[in-house]
């Protein structure tokens, strides 16, 4: 009983606006494909992408472009992405970035032996100005030629590729309110992003408040709150911290299918709130009324549960006793153009059951 705190005391979809390069004379660069005599080269999509740990100023980012390479001789022809570079309006050069994350579907361009007729594709990734415009050149090497090739150039404009991460930062957002705070999301329900979240969030937030009450439950010895009562207190515990929680959110990284923002909540906490005053209080009104311990024990507890609503409303908020640097990661996929929350209770995904504990006050099963 001592151990249990109340008995104590009670789109990204970017369109391909821009590169381009012409014929074998460059004579046009605004085109997604070029090509010459010894190569074909195309790009065929840009996303911004970021790796965990690294950080961008207000403007910059990481521009992966998933280029695709044929190779138009009957020549090997050797590809890496060193062969790949990008230029600024000032001719000053971009070195390629290397980009690691758990995207299946996103491989950077490798090193290869590129026999003739063939293809390959892959990622190639530059830290850019979102507003500026850029060339990205390419020259083929041929293993069996000693003749130089002719250099392909394709314009990129770096503002014509949409940055994924105030979008992913939304969702969370939305999941977050909509799950563990029972909030509609009214306010952005106009938005794009409100509709592409692929979660239930309504059956979500059931299961949230089921696993809740059986915690709540928990935490009581001599009392059996019933199911209304508990589900009561859930709800109160959860307008509460409507009114009060503080969430922050923080891209942590993100590729072009899959995401990961970092949460972290300023919420109420069981293990702050006084039960002891609680208690002392049930003493105070009760003096002399009880002969029987275990009677007065049971409804002390229940005299706790029903004053919990209104010390909900008293308390501060603090962050979780537990939480790490920037918070809680979420982790988030895309598919069929709609992102979903990881919400299952895996070794990957270990960082989900602790935000909802958070969310929870510190109670959990």
């Amino acid at each position: 009983m001592e151990e249990k705190w109340i008995s104590k005391a009670l789109v990204l979809g970017s369109a391909l606006f821009l590169v381009g390069c012409g014929s074998s004379d460059n004579a046009s660069k605004d085109k997604a494909e070029a090509k010459t005599e010894d190569a074909t080269i195309k790009v065929k999509q840009g996303d911004y992408v970021l790796q965990d740990g690294e950080d961008v100023g207000e403007n910059e980012g990481y521009l992966a472009l998933d280029i695709a390479i044929k190779n138009n001789t009957k020549d090997t022809m050797q590809v890496s992405k060193g062969d790949l570079t990008l230029y600024d309006e000032e001719d000053n050069k971009i070195s390629n970035a290397d980009v690691y994350t758990d995207d299946d579907d996103f491989e950077m361009l490798s090193n290869t032996n590129l026999s003739g007729g063939k293809n390959v594709s892959g990622y190639v990734v530059f830290k850019v100005d979102k507003d500026k415009k850029y060339e990205l050149h390419y020259t083929p090497v041929l293993t069996e030629s000693s003749e130089d090739s002719e250099e392909v150039e394709i314009n990129v404009d770096a503002s014509k590729y949409a940055d994924a991460s105030e979008e992913v930062e939304n969702l969370s957002e939305q999941y977050v309110s909509e799950v563990f705070l029972a909030k509609e999301n009214t306010e952005n329900s106009d938005k794009k992003e409100a509709s592409e979240l692929g979660n239930d969030t309504k059956e979500e937030h059931q299961n949230f408040n089921e696993t809740f009450a059986e915690a709540l439950k928990n935490e009581f010895y001599a009392y059996s709150p019933s199911a209304e009562e508990l589900q009561k207190t859930v709800e109160s515990f959860e307008k509460a911290n409507q009114e009060k929680a503080k969430v922050e959110y923080k891209v942590a990284s993100l590729s072009p299918n899959r995401a990961t923002v970092y949460v972290k909540p300023e919420v109420i906490d069981f293990t702050k709130i006084d039960f002891d005053s609680i208690g002392d209080q049930f003493v105070d009104e009760n003096k002399g009324k009880y002969s029987d311990y275990e009677k007065a024990q049971k409804d002390a507890e229940k005299y706790i549960l029903q004053k919990l609503p209104e010390t909900f409303s008293n308390e501060d908020v603090s962050q979780p006793q537990y939480i790490d640097g920037d918070g809680y990661k979420l982790n988030l996929t895309k598919e069929d153009k709609q992102w979903t929350v990881d919400s299952s209770d895996s070794n990957d995904n270990y960082d989900y059951k602790d935000l909802e504990i958070s969310f929870m006050g510190g109670l959990s099963e």
